[in-house]
């Protein structure tokens, strides 16, 4: 992969445009809405054209699909991170869960919108989530790839979907309830899980 500093002047641009593009898209959704949120409208809000927007994001879909993707990239550095000589697997997918949960619970708001434009532009079984497989290497490691892994790689992420879409219904969660419950549903579930290691 090409490092920052080695970009050219056209692609640093594109990208600070895409960039600007999907922070926008974010802001309005949360503020108004997936449905009410449109695309000439985070244009006008990134200081770019509706064209444009469509060269980085072709649907508005795609803006939920890049949200989804970076939430579980910063869950996997924080569990990228927690590997040390001390940390065994399961205390890996902790921190991924931990990390997951402290996003939400930093930004609720826009974790409530933007996962309602997920579900509106892509249904909640169109396609199989990239997170359980991505759970099922972290759970793998160097073990390579097997069934008994990809199904804990489903019921991580079954486990997570749960009690996320529990805190959805709640109009009014209270600070931390989303991460007390995930913290103790993933314990359960790692619990039967350690069998595996």
């Amino acid at each position: 992969m090409t490092t920052a500093g080695a970009l050219d002047g056209q692609t640093r641009r594109r990208l600070a445009t895409r960039e600007r593009l999907y922070e926008a898209a974010v802001a309005l959704v949360t503020e108004r809405g997936y449905e009410a949120a449109t695309i000439d409208e985070i244009a006008v809000r990134a200081g770019t054209s509706r064209r444009t927007s469509f060269n980085h994001f072709p649907a508005k879909s795609e803006i939920t699909l890049e949200w989804a993707r970076r939430r579980r990239a910063e869950a996997a550095a924080a569990a990228a991170k927690a590997a040390d000589s001390r940390s065994d697997v399961l205390d890996r997918v902790r921190a991924y869960f931990r990390a997951l949960a402290a996003i939400t619970e930093e930004r609720p708001a826009e974790t409530r919108e933007m996962l309602l434009g997920y579900l509106r532009a892509c249904g909640p079984v169109s396609q199989p989530t990239p997170m359980s497989a991505e759970l099922a290497a972290l759970l793998a490691g160097d073990r390579g790839d097997s069934e008994k892994f990809r199904l804990a790689g489903e019921i991580l992420y079954d486990v997570y979907a749960g009690v996320l879409w529990r805190w959805m219904r709640d109009p009014a969660p209270r600070q931390g309830a989303f991460t007390k419950e995930l913290v103790a549903t993933i314990e359960v579930a790692l619990h039967g899980i350690a069998g595996l290691h």
